[in-house]
């Protein structure tokens, strides 16, 4: 796979040879490393490169996007998710928001296109394949989050329609395309809310709600992914402000003196039956044991019932949702937490790193914490050579699993070579996290958990830190960094 994306790259750059001015022989050889990577640090690194001034030349923008465009769509994870942990946990640090999924990258090359060319952004867009989403039990985790893919909709809508199509109507036709392949409440709620924020005409809209009602008759989603979204469903829908009590405040729900939009009005009676019959068909059925409280509607119930008294306050036309009939068909059972720091190793590293930043001193403020002369101190050398030590005597055995192991030592060796003073300790730190990082990348199968555990030191100002990373071994831990030290030259 990999090599064959390769030669379609090497065909790509061979066609535009002729008609692409010489760059820098610097900005060549990082376009040329880029081009080596695994497709999703290719696309990430070829997007950073032509969305910056560093090239500054329209066709040469124009090319690097659509090798991302093309080379994005081979990244390992599909479409950003959500973890179910804290985030020192596997579970969410493997879908942590590194831009490094399929439809990221592929859509952030549709942003950078539509700046330079928008016809050709939509046919990007439209090329797009429509995010297939499974099915997801209560103990797994990882719920589609698919607003990238309904933003970028709506920034094509606003730009990439000439004003001949859109009298032929072709951005309408580009909206119902986009409703009619709905499969999933993931696609539900992000395609309502490009409904009701679209640039179209009333008359447009109220078709688009009636496309949008009758697809969602069919929908049906596990419990996992529809809770996932459908907290924002009612907001999104119509935004109105909800009374204290009702919800947590949420800047989706504030509108000017809490008066209800007239879109919402006039596509009332199309959407609310549709909207209801799905929300209790899924709130009715088996449910996530952290959905269930008894007593308590659940939340896309209560916004549903405030909207419908806010229409139709005497409920003549419109019948407010019974708690019977949301009562769940059974309890599906809840994703098992896999928090880090619960082993006896890993214990001993936290409590270890926690003495080297402030020596459990209990002092006010900033004094609590050891500044930098301190650290130069006989016996902060001391703690800081046995915590190496009990880092280095760390075996992945000790873990629930190989990833976990991975994850925190990882994290391990990042926070104590920030907190190394300026000379041999910080080299020994670093060195040896460089190292754990370059030596474990074919042993990690998730390259954004990888990417995770090193993703804030690349962006490192510190001219020492981008050096070291620099002259890694690891061909992406290098680029990252030279990239990170070529755009802020």
């Amino acid at each position: 796979m990999r090599t064959a994306i390769a030669a379609i790259l090497a065909l790509l750059t061979c066609l535009a040879a002729d008609e692409l001015p010489k760059l820098p022989t610097e900005t060549m050889g990082l376009i040329d490393q880029a081009r080596s990577l695994s497709p999703e640090f290719s696309a990430d690194t070829l997007l950073r490169l032509a969305t910056s001034s560093a090239i500054p030349e329209p066709r040469w923008k124009r090319q690097l996007i659509e090798e991302a465009f093309t080379s994005g769509a081979h990244a390992q994870l599909p479409y950003p998710q959500r973890g179910e942990d804290t985030a020192d946990a596997r579970s969410s640090r493997a879908f942590w928001k590194n831009e490094l999924e399929a439809l990221t990258l592929q859509t952030r090359a549709v942003q950078a296109m539509l700046a330079l060319d928008p016809q050709r952004a939509r046919a990007m867009f439209e090329d797009i394949p429509t995010p297939q989403v499974p099915a997801l039990k209560c103990t797994e985790t990882g719920a589609p989050d698919l607003s990238s893919y309904y933003q970028t909709a709506a920034d094509v809508l606003a730009r990439g329609f000439s004003a001949e199509q859109r009298g032929k109507l072709r951005h309408l036709q580009f909206l119902k395309r986009l409703i009619g392949l709905m499969q999933s409440p993931a696609h539900v709620t992000p395609a309502v809310k490009l409904i009701f924020t679209a640039q179209v005409t009333p008359e447009e809209r109220q078709e688009l709600v009636a496309d949008f009602a009758g697809a969602l008759d069919v929908i049906n989603g596990t419990p996992r992914v529809y809770g996932a979204v459908t907290w924002q469903l009612v907001p999104v829908s119509a935004p109105v402000k909800l009374p204290p009590g009702v919800r947590g405040a949420s800047p989706m729900l504030a509108s000017p003196a809490g008066d209800l939009p007239s879109s919402v009005v006039a596509a009332a009676p199309l959407l609310l039956p549709a909207l209801r019959s799905y929300i209790v068909r899924h709130e009715s059925g088996p449910r996530c044991t952290e959905t269930i409280r008894a007593g308590t509607l659940p939340q896309a119930v209560n916004d549903f019932n405030h909207l419908v008294a806010r229409l139709d306050p005497t409920a003549a036309a419109y019948q407010p949702v019974s708690e019977r009939e949301v009562k769940p068909a059974k309890d599906d059972g809840a994703f098992e937490p896999h928090n880090w720091w619960q082993s006896k190793r890993s214990k001993q590293v936290l409590d270890a790193l926690k003495w080297l930043n402030h020596g459990n001193r209990d002092l006010p403020g900033d004094k609590r914490f050891f500044m930098i002369e301190e650290r130069m101190s006989t016996d902060w050398n001391a703690h800081f050579f046995d915590t190496l030590k009990l880092i280095e005597g760390w075996n992945e055995q000790e873990e629930d699993s190989a990833e976990d192991w991975f994850g925190m030592v990882s994290e391990s060796y990042e926070l104590l070579a920030e907190k190394a003073p300026p000379d041999k300790r910080r080299e020994a730190a670093m060195g040896r996290y460089v190292s754990f990082m370059e030596t474990h990348y074919a042993a990690v199968e998730n390259h954004n958990f990888w990417f995770t555990q090193w993703h804030n030191l690349w962006r490192s100002k510190d001219p020492w830190v981008v050096g070291q990373l620099s002259h890694s071994a690891n061909p992406v831990i290098a680029l990252y960094a030279r990239i990170n030290r070529f755009l802020t030259q």
